[in-house]
């Protein structure tokens, strides 16, 4: 419909009475049309009209019919007519005065038209803008980059109302040869699916050439381009698939460092949406040229789009950086001990793993125990990063294989060898004096034996200090040997008075359990705080700040008796429950290392069980961790050594998305 409604036919509706009071040409209007009906149905004709009832009119039907038919024009009746009409002609009203009426009335509709056609446009306007803005928010919203491209191209069609459209990427990872990438097509018409590919970004394409340009191209007729453009229209595309392609829209994506990204390109336009273009006739009919209302909409649509790309990229360049700081950070745990290879991402596994598994549970409260796709992320980098603390951990004290430092071994090896060579010594003297005293043999002989028996003790001595030395149960025997070895006097080579092992010797030897000491197990026990104080120097995102607190409490136990601060079930979370679960049964199967042995899968359930039985362990998560068999998810898959944290992190590009995966 046309906006100027003043340069419109008005058409004046009546009876045959009305020709015997006046006619058409007493208007000087050409535009002013009077039209004589004889029936409703020829009311079809002019939707929008001036009416005038008479007598005949009233004769043919009812006032109440006609008025079905009149709601968007303006009535006039003479006055003695008695009806409720819009203008009303006084009886015997002189004929001038009557026409000036009517044209008074013609005004008015004239005015009421263009009312209605300019409410119509701000209405159309109004929902297309609305329409726009509900866009941008469901692009704003979407942070994965694949869906994102789909749903932009989705919602670009729909707002465009066009038979087909196009993204275009641009690719400049090689910077010498940069390229178009053809990511994806939707059309309504055709039922194909058309694969990547890749063409130079030159002019010689009309989406190059809006990309290269930064420039909007609008072509009403794709086979009819201008000679003087450096592009002209691929149809190969439409004599494979049998389509017309008419009119064309490519519109620059452009971010907000006002660099092209991508490319939307918009194929026939059609007046309705519904349609589908399956023969050259429907084509013309139906489809018309982008006009500037609706390329100011796309434009600002790929602007939303461009911004939301813009964010998507970021936000997995972010994950991926921080996917890879994550990476660095296990593999500098893992290289001050190499024994525990694997371990954080072992258990990282298991956790997930057993988060996700909770709706086998018998425990309906466990069972409802939903966790989205963020929170096992949030799991997932917790226990990656549990046991990041080590690195405040002395290095001879992490990896301590025997109860003594391997430099206090050999020291103390020294010392018994040292001291032999002393009896040795003291034995020659005194034999050599015995024979120049003339002693019998027998005598002589006795001081051989006596060596051999302190010989003999001190390498019993010394056999006892490594068969403590292993980080086993001592049996009771040994002390002995240790009580004796700390009474044993020992006399430095500068002459100072001792005994042969210190008292932090004899207290290292002592430990029943392990490797360490009381000072050392609290040392690597610490590494747990140095974890929470770590993890909580980093600024969290709101979707991963319990990171510190799960991470810090996978030595915590049920009953108060877990470290470093002694929580109970209450204040431990469940992913922390899971998380401790996961990291004892780990350290129990894992490979051997120098301070135990690997025990059997059996064997270390065994125990987790008992310790779930005495109150330690979450009962429920243990059961749903054995009766689904979460510990199996590691037995297949080789935990090769972390990344080589020396290559560059490499970064998100969106030209490296696949838009045709499942």
């Amino acid at each position: 419909m046309s906006t100027n409604i003043l340069d419109e036919s008005i058409y004046i509706i009546h009876g045959n009475k009305l020709n015997e009071k006046i006619n058409a040409e007493d208007f000087n209007d050409s535009k002013t049309h009077f039209v004589c009906i004889n029936s409703i149905e020829e009311l079809e004709k002019y939707p929008n009209c001036l009416f005038i009832f008479d007598p005949q009119l009233l004769e043919i039907a009812s006032f109440t019919q006609w008025s079905k038919y009149l709601w968007n024009s303006i009535t006039i009746s003479e006055q003695h007519l008695g009806l409720n009409t819009d203008l009303l002609l006084p009886t015997g009203f002189p004929k001038r005065e009557t026409i000036k009426l009517l044209g008074f009335a013609c005004q008015q509709l004239r005015i009421k038209e263009q009312y209605s056609v300019t409410n119509n446009l701000l209405s159309f306007e109004h929902k297309r803008i609305t329409q726009l803005n509900e866009i941008g928010i469901a692009l704003s919203k979407e942070k994965n980059l694949g869906v994102l491209l789909k749903k932009i191209l989705h919602e670009s069609q729909n707002l465009s109302d066009c038979d087909a459209v196009s993204l275009y990427l641009v690719d400049k990872q090689d910077e010498e040869n940069p390229k178009l990438v053809f990511k994806l097509s939707f059309n309504d018409t055709l039922d194909f699916k058309m694969n990547e590919f890749q063409i130079p970004l030159n002019n010689n394409s009309i989406a190059g050439y809006a990309a290269l340009n930064n420039q909007e191209v609008n072509i009403n007729d794709a086979y009819h381009i201008l000679d003087c453009k450096p592009f002209q229209f691929d149809s190969s595309v439409d004599e494979e698939m049998n389509y017309r392609t008419i009119s064309i829209l490519a519109v620059p994506i452009t971010n907000h460092e006002n660099q092209v990204i991508g490319v939307l390109q918009f194929i026939n336009r059609k007046s309705q949406r519904d349609i589908k273009l399956t023969t050259p006739e429907i084509t013309k009919q139906y489809v018309i040229p982008f006009d500037a209302g609706i390329c100011h909409l796309l434009c600002a649509l790929a602007s939303q789009a461009a911004i939301s790309i813009d964010n998507a990229v970021l936000l997995e360049n972010i994950n991926n950086l921080f996917e890879g700081f994550v990476q660095a950070s296990v593999t500098a745990i893992e290289q001050r001990d190499p024994t525990t290879s694997g371990h954080s991402f072992r258990v990282a596994d298991l956790t997930t793993s057993l988060a996700n598994r909770m709706g086998a549970s018998q425990n309906h409260e466990y069972r409802q125990l939903t966790y989205s796709g963020s929170e096992i992320r949030e799991i997932r980098y917790a226990s990656l990063l549990h046991d990041f603390g080590k690195v405040g951990v002395r290095e001879h004290v992490l990896i301590k294989e025997k109860k003594l430092p391997e430099n206090r071994l050999e020291l103390l090896q020294y010392r018994f060898e040292l001291e032999k060579e002393r009896l040795k010594r003291k034995a020659l003297e005194h034999e050599l004096h015995l024979h120049h005293t003339q002693t019998p043999i027998e005598k002589i002989n006795l001081v051989h034996q006596q060596l051999k028996l302190q010989i003999d003790k001190l390498e019993a001595h010394f056999q006892a200090i490594l068969e403590a030395n292993e980080p086993t149960i001592l049996p009771d025997g040994n002390f002995t040997h240790l009580m004796s070895l700390k009474e044993f006097p020992y006399e430095e080579l500068c002459g100072k008075a001792g005994y042969i092992i210190s008292e932090n010797d004899f207290l290292a030897l002592s430990v029943k359990k392990g490797s360490l000491t009381d000072g050392e197990r609290q040392e690597i026990q610490s590494h747990v705080v140095h974890t929470l104080k770590f993890l909580n120097q980093i600024p969290w995102t709101s979707d991963l700040n319990n990171i510190p607190n799960i991470a810090s409490a996978h030595h915590e136990k049920l009953n108060g008796k877990g470290y470093p601060y002694g929580l109970t079930a209450e204040n431990i979370s469940m992913p922390s429950r899971m998380m401790t679960i996961c990291d004892i049964y780990d350290a129990l199967v894992a490979k051997d290392r120098p301070y135990k042995s690997a025990l059997q899968i059996e064997k270390a359930l065994d125990i987790i069980q008992s310790e779930a039985r005495q109150g330690l362990l979450d009962q429920e998560l243990v059961n749903v961790f054995i009766d689904e068999k979460v510990y199996k998810i590691t037995t297949s898959k080789d935990y090769k050594p972390s990344m080589n944290t020396s290559e560059p992190l490499k970064q998100n590009h969106i030209c490296n998305v696949n838009l045709h995966s499942s």
